[in-house]
């Protein structure tokens, strides 16, 4: 996962602060937590991407910090020779203070939501929110032809790999239950093939697939 993508499931701009990040991240840790949404199981692979990007930006300024140097420059004062005594400063008549200036210093705030500034990010967000949304409401169908046309459109998002691969999954455990278990071994090998480096979900797809077995040869 890259950092700007940390930034983005925190919803958190980049320059954020590890104070600001880690609000973010316990506001979103009560909100997706397993325990407070037993009743959807969406909510838990929000709550493990949640804490993913939570570990990475932490880790990331933890590196920063350990590189700062904390050093002071020094002018050094030129060598005077032992054999010559230093040469004698001319008086100064009535020397007058310097006046005392008062230097205001203003901070600008210079961060940017990067929601708002990138328009692509806004709509990929917004339809990922559609993909959640009709698979609480069962409409799998409509659900994969959504992610399948964001999938040719951000084909390298991490985000959409990941809900394509889930959608498949919940349409096949539907598949399961009516009965239907040779559509529901296709796309449970979608699932698998969409998302192999998410572990978690290719225990759950592989388990399915000695399931959808085990029920053809009975």
């Amino acid at each position: 996962m890259h950092l700007s993508e940390c930034y983005r499931l925190l919803g958190v701009p980049r320059n954020a602060t590890l104070d600001d990040i880690k609000v973010a991240y316990r506001r979103l840790a009560r909100k997706y937590h397993p325990d407070v949404n037993q009743n959807d199981p969406a909510t838990t692979d929000k709550f493990r991407l949640v804490q993913e990007a939570y570990k990475m930006l932490k880790d990331a300024d933890t590196q920063d910090l350990s590189k700062e140097l904390f050093t002071k420059n020094k002018v050094a004062e030129p060598v005077r020779s032992q054999s010559a005594p230093p040469a004698p400063r001319p008086p100064v008549a009535n020397p007058q203070p310097h006046p005392k200036i008062k230097i205001e210093v203003k901070q600008v705030s210079n961060r940017v939501d990067p929601i708002n500034s990138d328009p692509e990010l806004r709509l990929k967000l917004d339809m990922l929110r559609r993909v959640q949304e009709l698979l609480k409401q069962k409409k799998y169908v409509v659900a994969i032809a959504v992610v399948e046309g964001m999938s040719e459109r951000f084909p390298n998002s991490p985000e959409v790999i990941h809900w394509q691969a889930v959608t498949y999954h919940r349409w096949s455990s539907e598949l399961i239950l009516v009965g239907k278990l040779r559509e529901a071994e296709i796309y449970l090998n979608k699932a698998l093939n969409t998302d192999p480096k998410n572990r978690e979900l290719i225990f759950e797809v592989k388990r399915d697939l000695e399931r959808v077995q085990n029920l053809k040869n009975r």
